[in-house]
């Protein structure tokens, strides 16, 4: 799988869940918003899912990324922080549970339509860390090996065998991206997190009992199964 067949799956799965709101007389209060709604909800919510298959994977690129800035901070002035990434390393594993529970959470707090202003800002703020860390990883390609990231008088050309982190990790081994277009990626949905701190709280669709599609009882229990079950696989593969 692609990331433009991945992404058209999931629009695809975006306008069903539009549709069966509309089946179910849930009907929202802005149409576009609530496809957004649903586009973001289950990107994070399969981002999260396919990770949480290999939790150590998700860890390992943590390492990576790590090291990468660890070796990009040392030789500079900002060298006293370069010490803080091999103790982070340490806890890499942790690290990878708490992005994996957070994408899945964050997923159903935007389907539902849940905790609005948590929901976006954390959407927000987590799509910049995100384009800083892509972009970073991306902007590397132009280091040579015998250079550093913040000499800029020593880049060169883009090439790929620059780069120590090959692929983003974004959605595990499922699908690869490499860090241009996960940088690029990450820019496009800064477009989606823009609007929802701007609209979100007026035109976001709330799922609620009276609106019968499942009731907010029945989204409730389903975001716990899922979030259970995500600890439950998590803990599993790290045990084995």
């Amino acid at each position: 799988m692609t990331l433009s067949t991945m992404l058209i799956g999931i629009g695809i799965a975006a306008l069903l869940i539009l549709a069966a709101q509309y089946l179910f007389k849930a009907k929202p209060e802005s149409i576009w918003m609530s496809f957004l709604q649903n586009f973001v909800g289950v990107l994070f919510l399969f981002s999260g899912w396919v990770k949480a298959i290999d939790p150590l994977g998700t860890a390992y690129k943590m390492e990576q990324y790590f090291a990468e800035f660890e070796s990009a901070f040392e030789p500079t002035w900002f060298g006293f922080i370069a010490p803080v990434f091999p103790v982070l390393n340490e806890y890499a594993i942790s690290f990878s549970v708490i992005m994996i529970v957070f994408e899945i959470v964050l997923g159903l707090l935007i389907l539902l339509g849940i905790y609005r202003k948590l929901a976006v800002w954390a959407f927000f703020l987590l799509v910049v860390f995100f384009t800083i860390l892509t972009g970073f990883t991306y902007l590397t390609g132009y280091v040579p090996q015998d250079g550093t990231f913040f000499d800029f008088s020593s880049w060169s050309t883009y090439a790929k065998s620059n780069m120590k982190v090959t692929d983003c990790g974004c959605f595990g081994d499922f699908i690869k991206l490499e860090p241009k277009v996960s940088f690029f990626k990450d820019i496009f949905l800064l477009i989606p997190s823009v609007l929802f701190l701007l609209f979100f709280h007026e035109d976001a669709h709330f799922i609620e009992e009276k609106d019968g599609f499942l009731g907010n009882n029945g989204y409730t229990l389903a975001y716990y199964c899922l979030l259970l079950q995500q600890l439950r696989l998590g803990y599993s593969t790290l045990r084995f």
